[in-house]
């Protein structure tokens, strides 16, 4: 009797579903990170000039520096702190014409800044520490404060810009440079240069000729020709004037700096 009841259990054991295994989760999809940008390379800087640089300096003195002005009162840290201030203005942008008048040089100071320009085996011996700085700059870069025996130099490289110009100078007694045989004082010096401007403005004046006549400094035997030069070594009165000039043969009025009265040509 019990032979039923079982098979009718194993039927209903036979219907039931078989367990099944829990679903396994489907991983998260993620979004494939972007590429990163490459590093862009700094551009290479062009070797710069290594045969002739063009500078401007600011000097900074302190008490008991070579040929220090008796009115400077600060020690030497004091003006190394004042040259770091100057290079920061430079770097910045601000001209050194401008900060000209708060260098401590005299010479450098009435050029508004300009040293010169000078081939490398031609260098200044005054200014021997600032060749090697000054020509691992890039032009318009500023050196960091160099100690002088005079003061602390800020160094500035400059674009090299000539002029290749000769002149007539006059000179009167007491000028800069003056032999001691000129007797002329300033006015007349004035009014002889103005006098040989007549003739260099005459059609046809041969300016070399001229020069030769009336010019009275070593140029006089070459024509008055001072060759090619660049910024910074003519006084400044005289390399406005020369800079000016837009072409071969201009020449121009009288012009007046402490060497004397100038007409200036330029040359071709």
């Amino acid at each position: 009797m019990l032979r039923p009841a079982v098979a009718l259990l194993s039927l209903v054991f036979a219907c039931d579903p078989a367990p099944t295994e829990p679903a396994k989760a489907e991983p998260a999809k993620t979004e494939p990170k972007p590429a990163p940008e490459p590093v862009k390379a700094e551009p290479v800087k062009p070797l710069p000039d290594q045969k002739e640089a063009c500078a401007q300096i600011l000097v900074v003195s302190w008490v008991g520096a070579e040929g220090g002005d008796a009115s400077i009162n600060r020690d030497e840290a004091t003006a190394k702190a004042r040259a770091k201030e100057l290079q920061g203005k430079l770097q910045s942008g601000t001209d050194v014409a401008t900060l000209a008048g708060e260098s401590d040089e005299p010479k450098t100071r009435s050029k508004r800044g300009g040293l010169g320009t000078f081939e490398r085996e031609k260098w200044p011996e005054k200014y021997a520490p600032l060749q090697g700085p000054l020509f691992a700059l890039q032009v318009g870069e500023v050196t960091d404060p160099i100690k002088l025996p005079f003061g602390w130099v800020v160094a500035r490289r400059c674009a090299v810009e000539k002029i290749h110009s000769a002149h007539i100078l006059i000179r009167y007694k007491g000028a800069k440079n003056a032999e001691k045989d000129i007797k002329r004082d300033k006015a007349a010096a004035q009014k002889l240069a103005e006098k040989v401007l007549t003739e260099v403005e005459k059609p046809g004046a041969d300016f070399t000729a001229l020069a030769k006549k009336y010019s009275e400094d070593s140029s006089a035997e070459r024509g008055g020709d001072l060759g090619n030069i660049g910024r910074g070594m003519f006084a400044v009165a005289y390399e406005d004037a020369a800079f000016a000039l837009k072409k071969p043969g201009e020449t121009t009025k009288v012009v007046e700096t402490d060497f004397g009265f100038h007409i200036i040509q330029r040359v071709d």
